[in-house]
């Protein structure tokens, strides 16, 4: 299995422990500090590889280079959404243009193939959601997810350990936690679980085909 550590890097750097449309309104000290952030995210899955051959560091501060300039650029474009998701797009494409070429340079990672690419697979069905309901559908940025991430991982690690009957629970357990805590119904609820199952039986099937 080809190592993505770098793909990894980026999407925990950008949208794992962060809501995404905040950054946008960093200014000053915080912006600085989430681009350090993004550093050692960056830095967490490929110091052990990457630095050991000058292709390898330079494609790597290359990445680095590029994320900081989106992270600047981010603020300027505040409220033009068709930039923000432009620069979404290309810091995204980066991540994977410089994954795809340093794939010599990342062997040998103390984090195996295997497990970055099932970490990679709770990232997205994690926040891959989030960003489209904050984004796209329904687009309120300041939207709260917690319920339906917790729900999207459940439903991810019981599915790919083959537990489907917990699967299942985890779908029910959410409904019915909505239905008593949250109260007010709401037709977005049934994208949640959705997202989650695709994406789940998806990773499962690339996972062990």
């Amino acid at each position: 299995m080809a190592p993505l550590n770098i793909l990894l890097a980026h999407i925990v750097a950008d949208h794992s422990f962060t809501n995404n449309t905040k950054i946008r309104k960093y200014s000053g000290i915080k912006l600085l500090g989430h681009i350090v952030w993004s550093f050692l995210a960056l830095l967490a899955f490929c110091f052990d590889t990457v630095f050991k051959t000058l292709p390898g560091t330079t494609l790597f501060l290359s990445f680095f280079a590029l994320h900081a300039v989106v992270d600047l650029l981010r603020p300027r474009f505040q409220t033009r959404k068709c930039i923000l998701n432009l620069l979404e797009v290309i810091s995204l494409s980066g991540a994977i243009v410089v994954n795809l070429l340093s794939f010599e340079y990342l062997k040998g990672s103390f984090v195996s193939p295997e497990f970055v690419f099932y970490l990679l697979g709770m990232s997205i069905v994690a926040v891959g959601p989030t960003y489209f309901l904050r984004n796209f559908y329904s687009g309120k940025e300041d939207i709260e997810d917690l319920d339906g991430i917790s729900e999207r991982l459940a439903i991810f690690i019981f599915l790919i350990a083959g537990r489907f009957e917990l699967v299942a629970l985890s779908v029910v357990g959410a409904l019915l936690y909505r239905l008593i805590f949250v109260k007010k119904p709401d037709h977005v609820w049934w994208i949640s679980p959705t997202f989650g199952l695709l994406i789940s039986v998806l990773w499962k099937w690339m996972l062990y085909s």
